[in-house]
């Protein structure tokens, strides 16, 4: 009993990576933001505006990547005002934003009251354009003359993700504009719900077979 035990966990653990390398690969990425922007309240640059761009590399508008923006939390700020947009983007702080980068330039800003911090969840699919250039996702903060506030980054950004592979290109920036201190912000991966569920459920069954086999 003692050596069938061991053969059916060790099965077990050779059919678990086995499997695991035959999952498709998800032609998508989750990351979560978050900032401090505490320096934001009350500040006299203010009203302040998050302004987020998706562009097509080439130009074309091929439509071959996707930008959602979701859980947005602000610290006990609030969104305010429309959304003012270009091209092919819809949605707003408190519902959600989509991105498709079926223009060369896609744009949303939106009034915010800032609060301690700001979060929000960027999901990017990460297909490769067929020309040179790579698609762009950034994220800044604009001041009330729509001027971004200037950031360590040359076109002043605080994020700004290049779609240059499946696993791509990403960069923070931290604030560089006096009266405002904003670090870089944190951008943590999210596993994917079905990769993290199908994990679990394959160390459950390898947990059932040691018990049976006792």
């Amino acid at each position: 009993m003692h050596t069938n035990r061991k053969f059916h966990v060790r099965a077990a653990i050779m059919a678990l990576a086995l499997i695991i390398p035959t999952i498709p690969a998800s032609a998508s990425i989750v990351y979560h933001a978050v900032l401090n922007t505490s320096s934001l309240i009350g500040n006299p640059a203010g009203p302040f505006y998050l302004d987020f761009q998706f562009n097509d590399g080439e130009g074309t508008g091929d439509g071959n990547n996707t930008v959602t923006l979701s859980n947005f939390t602000c610290g006990g700020g609030s969104a305010s005002g429309s959304p003012t947009t270009f091209g092919g983007v819809s949605g707003s702080l408190s519902g959600g934003i989509s991105f498709a980068d079926t223009s060369a330039f896609n744009e949303i800003y939106e009034g915010f009251t800032p609060g301690s911090s700001l979060g929000f969840d960027i999901h990017l699919t990460t297909n490769l354009d067929a020309g040179l250039v790579p698609d762009l996702f950034t994220f800044a903060i604009l001041d009330s003359s729509l001027a971004n506030i200037q950031t360590t980054n040359a076109a002043d950004q605080f994020i700004s993700i290049t779609l240059d592979s499946a696993m791509p290109l990403l960069e923070t920036f931290a604030s560089d504009q006096p009266g405002i201190s904003i670090a870089e912000p944190e951008l943590e991966p999210v596993p994917e719900p079905g990769t993290a569920l199908f994990g679990v459920a394959l160390v459950g069954m390898i947990a059932a077979r040691r018990r049976r086999t006792a």
